[in-house]
C-alpha cells in the first residue's frame, strides 16, 4: 500500500478542459470517493491515476514515485469497472486468476495442456489457485468458482470483479462507479460489502460516484467534482455541514439544502422583509443566499420567521418530508418532520416554520461561503 498525490492535472480533449489543475492527497489505506454530477471529470481523473490516460499537465506520484510516464501495468493499480470486464468463456475461478497467471507464468507455462508440465508451473498455478480460493472466500464467493460470468447474478459479478482486483494485492484500488448496474436493494448490500473489505484489508481505495450515499456511507474524505476541479474535499459530515461553496451545499444532502434570499439594509439581515435581529457590519455584501437543511427548520406557531402553506408531503414512515410554499408560491421549502407531526401537515394547510441559527449558512451571489458574517450575525462561533 502506498500514499497518492495528484498535482495540477489538467486534462484537454482537443479544445475541450475537462481537469482543471485537479489537486488531491490520499494517504496510505484511506477511501477516497470522487463525486460529482455526470461530466464533472472524476472518471477521467481516475484513468489518469490508473495510467489509462495521459494529462496534458501535472503529475502523478505514488509512494514517492513520479509515475505519470510509466505505463498502466507496471503502476501495481487495481481498477474494477461499471460494466465488470469479466471474460465471459472463462469460469470465476479462472476471472480472478487472470492477473495472477500474467504475472507468475511464463507464455509457455501459461499454455492449456503442455503449460503445465514446465518446469516450475506445477507449484506456481497451485500458488495461484490457493491465493483465488482466499480471495474467494473473503467475498463469500467459493461456492461459485466454476460457474461462467453469464450463470451469476449482477452482484456476485461484483464480486468476482473484485476478487481478481483483490489478488493483485495492489497499491491502490480504483472503482469506477462499480454499483451502478445493480438495483437499489443489492447497491446498499454490495456498499456495505466494499466498506468491510476496505477495513478487513486496511487498502487504499479510491472510488468513483456520482451517488452521494454511496460516498457518504462509504467514505474517509468525500471530494466533490464539478467542472473538471475539486470544490471541497473532506470528511462526510464536514461536507454536509459545512461546505464551503453552494454548490456542494446543494449535491450533498437528500433532500436538496433550501435556498432562501438574505439581504442586508444597514447592519441587520432580513428574510423576506423581516429582520431576523442579526447584525452584521456594512462590509458584508447587500444580496446573500441562505442555507437551511431540512431538518434545520421546524414547525412553530410562536412567532415563526417563515409562513407558507402545505404543497406536497412525502411519508416515508419514520420521517415526514413537506414542501412549504412561501410568498404565493414563488418559492418552495422542505421541512423534515416526524411522523407525530404529520397531522398538521395536510395538503394547504397554512403552517409557520423556525429555523436553528446554528445550522444556519451564508453564502455570497456567487456561491461562496460567508463565514465572517456568520461568525458577526452569531450563527456560529467559527470565523474564517
Amino acid at each position: 500500500m502506498a500514499q497518492l498525490s495528484i498535482t495540477s492535472i489538467t486534462k484537454r480533449f482537443g479544445e475541450t478542459p475537462v481537469l482543471k489543475g485537479v489537486s488531491l492527497d490520499v494517504a496510505n489505506g484511506e477511501f477516497v470517493s470522487l463525486v460529482g454530477p455526470s461530466g464533472c471529470g472524476k472518471s477521467t481523473l481516475l484513468r489518469i491515476i490508473a495510467g489509462l490516460e495521459a494529462p496534458t499537465t501535472g503529475s502523478v506520484t505514488l509512494g514517492g514515485v513520479d509515475v505519470t510516464a510509466t505505463r498502466a501495468a507496471d503502476r501495481n493499480l487495481s481498477m474494477v469497472f461499471q460494466s465488470y470486464a469479466l471474460y465471459p468463456h472463462l469460469s470465476v475461478g479462472e476471472n480472478i486468476a487472470v492477473p495472477l497467471r500474467m504475472r507468475e507464468l511464463t507464455g509457455l507455462q501459461r499454455l492449456p495442456v503442455v503449460g503445465g508440465l514446465m518446469p516450475g508451473a506445477k507449484a506456481r498455478r497451485q500458488r495461484i489457485a490457493s491465493q483465488v480460493s482466499r480471495a474467494a472466500e473473503m467475498l463469500e464467493i467459493g461456492a461459485l468458482l466454476d460457474r461462467k460470468p453469464g450463470q451469476l447474478s449482477g452482484g456476485q459479478r461484483q464480486r468476482v470483479a473484485l476478487g481478481r482486483a483483490l489478488v493483485r494485492n495492489p497499491a491502490a484500488f480504483l472503482l469506477d462507479e462499480p454499483l451502478s448496474n445493480l438495483d437499489a436493494k443489492l447497491r446498499v448490500q454490495t456498499r456495505a460489502e466494499i466498506a468491510e473489505l476496505h477495513r478487513t484489508l486496511g487498502a487504499t481505495f479510491i472510488y468513483v460516484t456520482h451517488d452521494q450515499v454511496e460516498a457518504m456511507t462509504m467514505s474517509d474524505r468525500i471530494a466533490v467534482m464539478m467542472g473538471g476541479e475539486i470544490l471541497q474535499c473532506a470528511a462526510p459530515d464536514i461536507i454536509y455541514e459545512d461546505p464551503d461553496d453552494i454548490r456542494v451545499a446543494e449535491f450533498i444532502g437528500s433532500p436538496k439544502i433550501n435556498i432562501l434570499p438574505l439581504e442586508r439594509s444597514g447592519t441587520g439581515l432580513y428574510l423576506f422583509g423581516r429582520s431576523l435581529e442579526w447584525r452584521v457590519t456594512n462590509a458584508a455584501p447587500e444580496v446573500m443566499q441562505l442555507g437551511l437543511r431540512p431538518e434545520a427548520l421546524h414547525l412553530t406557531q410562536h412567532a415563526p420567521r417563515l409562513t407558507g402553506r402545505v404543497a406536497h408531503f412525502e411519508n416515508l414512515g419514520s420521517e415526514v418530508f413537506a414542501q412549504i410554499a412561501l410568498n404565493d408560491d414563488a418559492l418552495r421549502v422542505t421541512l423534515r418532520a416526524t411522523p407525530a407531526q404529520r397531522q398538521m401537515l395536510g395538503l394547504g394547510a397554512e403552517v409557520g416554520l423556525g429555523f436553528d441559527t446554528q445550522a444556519a449558512m451564508v453564502f455570497d451571489p456567487d456561491g461562496k461561503r460567508l463565514r465572517k458574517v456568520e461568525a458577526m450575525a452569531g450563527m456560529t462561533s467559527e470565523v474564517a
